[in-house]
């Protein structure tokens, strides 16, 4: 019965179970014999999938096979942003400097059609801050975005987030707008230096590459060959140089709402960004300025209003390159801290602020434009420069950098010695004291640095102080020697040998009471407006009240012909006159003891005669502000309802001084010539014929002066050309009427006279030579080594002086930006424009005269004796040929 129960058991187990059991089996055995699809390879895998170098920021970078790939977020289509160019290395620094920017940085957005990504430059010269919605649109459909580059789009990121494309091109190319040669400070003539360059593609690489929060950088090896002509006589100046440049590009992301700008207008010594306004409410198309400037804004708005002081939100904050001499770093770190005297005044504390470069820092870069660098440049330039770059929609200032280039100190060491060494016995050497020289570093250094918070030269500054006042204890203790420090008026050349010693002061202050509104006028904060054009309300009666006193005028730099002699370069005082009458003399006592200072350590000469160059051309440039003053006109800056007239002829009698001045140092340039100086050295000629010669073209071209002819139009008691040429002549020919015996300075004016007269009377074929000792003249090239100028011209010496070593050559000081046409009597933010005046032909003058003094020599070769009747005899033999042709 068991054996039955149990074999039946077994048969239902048999019989129920083998289905169920195997059925899994067999299924789970197919499973493990096929193997997974592979996921299809992107083609974001397929760029990527060899290692290579990353970097993470706002804008993902990818360095790969010599090729850089953007992983550019979809987010950022359309964001305004700046691509800026900076050399960071260089193979010649007399072509490109490192710390140098090049050009004005790309205003761009990035945009996405199709497959493409473009980078669009952006037109950002309308002013649309509340212009209505009608006009608002229509500048957006007449003003889009020009597309500057365009790339295939190589890939998407996992989540279509991100366009891959490769720029490499941009980067490694040739682009003038990011070129590095931006700086030809190396070469000398008028005008611009002609440049061609040739890239060299298979010469030049990708360098790193970072990427930040708000900015990523790129650099690159950039080689050339290139060729610089002579802007006139097209010579070769370099013929297919080599040159390589490692160049940093930044792309900057600008923030969505741009700072709230502040106009405004010609009258603030205030850098500029020039806007076209279109308005329902003008019947023009207006030109609005916004002036350039850093974001300072308290920290604690309530407790500034109540007049305490407060520090900034952001400071401004200048990074000092530490490959700077180690004693100028103090001076340089004093320069820019300096500043914060002047922003005490209007409630601010630690407004501006100098730090070493960081070390321990990954993200700074002195290249990088998101930094301020004070940079030092070894390369034997004498001059400093102080660019800035700007948030091109409001004016705010984003980056700006001081270049230091190494020969600053030795132009200061010339300026210092010729214009102080007759007061300051400390300075009676080739090496002058650190004291002197360091304090002289820190005052260039605070004018760059003034330049880079946004402020302008302001020329004429020194030009409101009283010449006597110079040499007053208690003044220049107070007041230096100008009401800026960004005038150019450098140490004071009108004090006397003993004045030192009498506590007259001689250097600039360290900031004037015109730096003082200046930086009031720019950076204090109106709250109380709510729009710019309501803000400009509040400033702009600012500007009316101070202009009463002019103190607080702006006088502008002057490119070319001077027009207004109150804002020269390089002068002091308010009467130009006087203050050369006391600089030449102080000339002559310097060069009388040249030789004897500067023995010791000028064993080749050099210096002194580096020197001798020096005390001639400041000579000139003091005859020069003299010069100026014949046919000036002084312009004011006016807005209706200013207490001040737009212009106001230089008066008669003061241009005849000037004149009388400038004829009597013909007679009396004797002391130019020191014999046991010239007599040791390698110098051509004599320099009292060479600026003899000069000197009295100018004196004879001055009746033809455009400017003087002007004046004669304007004026209610004219000084005319008729009557400066008369004084001129009756100069040159007194000794002949009263029949004395010419000296031989006197000869020689009357050669010069004769020749330049004859010309412009239209004598083309008077043969008479005059003084021919032009090849004396030895100046400074841009490299600041001495050359000989064969070509020294009158008229660029004494109309067109623009300054020939200015000791600050910011990029942004020509900033001219002049949309639409000046009034006549007011030069606004670009030149002087006189407008319907006629200049009378005055050239029958000239033959007439040219007859008169021919008469007068016949009248008296007869009783002239020895050299005066041979010179007689010359002249005449000349004239009588001239004219018969």
């Amino acid at each position: 019965m068991f054996k039955q129960l149990l074999a039946l058991l077994l048969c239902i187990l048999v019989a129920g179970t083998p289905v169920q059991a195997k059925s899994p089996k067999r299924k789970s055995k197919k499973a493990s014999t096929e193997t997974p699809a592979k996921p299809k390879e992107s083609e974001y895998d397929k760029l990527f999938k060899k290692k290579h170098e990353v970097a993470e920021g706002m804008v993902k970078l990818h360095k790969i096979d010599g090729k850089l790939y953007f992983e550019f977020p979809q987010a950022l289509f359309g964001r305004e942003m700046l691509l800026g160019s900076v050399i960071s290395e260089t193979s010649d620094n007399l072509t490109g400097v490192p710390g140098s920017k090049s050009y004005t940085p790309l205003h761009i957005t990035f945009t996405k059609t199709g497959e493409n990504v473009q980078i669009r430059e952006i037109n950002a010269d309308n002013y649309t801050l509340g212009i209505d919605g009608n006009i608002l649109r229509s500048l957006d459909r007449n003003n889009i975005p020009t597309i500057f580059r365009n790339f295939k789009i190589d890939a998407y990121n996992a989540d279509s987030t991100a366009v891959v494309f490769n720029v490499t091109d941009l980067f490694v190319s040739h682009v003038k707008e990011l070129s590095p040669f931006s700086y030809l400070g190396a070469y000398g003539g008028s005008g611009t230096p002609s440049l061609s360059e040739t890239f060299k593609k298979e010469l030049s690489s990708l360098g790193d590459v970072k990427s930040f929060a708000d900015n990523l950088t790129v650099k690159s090896t950039l080689s050339y060959t290139y060729s610089v002509s002579h802007p006139v006589t097209k010579q070769k100046l370099v013929d297919k140089a080599p040159f390589t440049a490692v160049m940093t590009r930044t792309l900057v992301l600008l923030p969505r709402e741009a700072y709230r700008p502040r106009i405004t207008d010609s009258r603030m010594s205030v850098f500029p960004t020039g806007k076209y306004l279109y308005s329902s409410k003008e019947q023009r198309v207006k030109a609005i300025y916004l002036a350039n400037r850093w974001r300072v804004e308290p920290s604690d708005m309530e407790a500034w209003k109540r007049g305490e002081q407060v520090t900034p939100l952001q400071p401004i904050v200048f990074y000092i390159d530490p490959d700077f001499p180690a004693k100028w770093q103090p001076a340089i770190y004093e320069a820019v801290t300096q500043w914060n005297e002047v922003f005490a005044k209007i409630g601010f504390r630690d407004v501006v602020k100098a730090l070493p470069y960081p070390t321990d820092d990954p993200a700074f870069d002195a290249d990088n434009i998101k930094y301020s660098c004070i940079r030092y440049a070894p390369v034997p330039i004498a001059n400093a420069m102080g660019p800035s770059w700007v948030d091109p929609r409001s004016g705010e200032i984003l980056n700006a950098s001081v270049y230091v280039f190494h020969d600053v100190v030795k132009m200061l060491n010339r300026m210092i010695f010729v214009q102080t060494a007759q007061a300051d016995a400390r300075v009676r050497q080739v090496n002058i004291p650190d004291e002197v020289m360091l304090d002289g570093l820190r005052y260039v250094l605070t004018h760059e640095v003034g330049h880079c918070l946004g402020f302008m030269h302001n020329m004429s500054s020194s030009a409101v102080i009283p010449v006597d006042s110079l040499r007053s204890p208690s003044f220049t203790q107070k007041y230096g020697t100008t009401t800026s420090i960004m005038d150019y008026a450098r140490f004071n050349y009108v004090a006397q040998p003993g004045d030192m010693e009498r506590g007259v002061r001689l250097t600039p202050p360290r900031f004037g009471v015109y730096d003082d509104y200046a930086v009031k006028w720019l950076y204090t904060p109106v709250p109380e407006a709510k729009t710019p054009e309501e803000e400009y309300e509040v400033t702009s009666k600012w500007i009316t009240e101070a202009s009463a006193d002019p103190t607080f005028r702006y006088g502008k730099q002057q490119f070319g012909s001077i027009v207004d002699p109150k804002s020269q370069t390089e002068d002091l005082g308010d009467d130009a006159v006087a203050a050369s009458q006391y600089g030449i003399r102080n000339l002559r006592y310097i060069l009388a003891n040249l030789d004897e200072w500067c023995a010791d350590g000028d064993d080749d000469f050099s210096y002194r005669n580096g020197m001798y160059s020096d005390i001639v051309n400041q000579y000139i440039t003091y005859i020069g502000h003299v010069y100026a003053n014949i046919g000036g006109i002084y312009l004011n800056e006016k807005m209706e309802g200013d207490p001040v007239e737009a212009y106001a002829c230089v008066p008669r009698e003061k241009q005849r001084k000037a004149l009388k001045f400038i004829l009597a140092e013909l007679k009396q340039m004797e002391w130019l010539d020191n014999e046991r100086l010239l007599a040791k050295m390698s110098m051509l000629g004599s320099p009292r014929d060479a600026v003899r010669e000069a000197v009295i073209k100018a004196a004879v071209n001055a009746p033809a002066k455009k400017i003087l002819a002007i004046n004669a139009q304007l004026s209610k008691d004219p000084y005319t050309p008729e009557a400066c040429y008369k004084d001129v002549s009756d100069f040159v020919w007194e000794p002949t009427v009263r029949n004395r015996r010419l000296t031989g300075d006197e000869m020689a004016i009357q050669r010069e006279f004769v020749k330049v007269v004859a010309t412009k009377a239209g004598l083309k074929n008077y043969t008479g030579s005059g003084s021919s000792a032009s090849a004396f003249a030895a100046t400074e090239n841009a490299a600041g080594n001495e050359a000989e100028d064969a070509g020294w011209d009158a008229l660029r010496v004494f109309e067109n002086r623009t300054p020939r070593t200015p000791l600050c050559s910011c990029e942004t000081c020509s900033h001219g930006f002049a949309p639409e046409p000046q009034p006549a009597s007011v030069s606004g933010f670009g030149s002087p424009r006189f407008q319907y005046f006629t200049q009378k032909d005055i050239s029958m003058l000239y033959y007439n005269d040219i007859l008169r003094i021919q008469n007068l020599l016949r009248g008296k070769v007869g009783s002239a004796t020895g050299e005066t009747r041979m010179h007689y005899q010359y002249l005449l033999h000349n004239l009588d040929k001239a004219l018969k042709k």
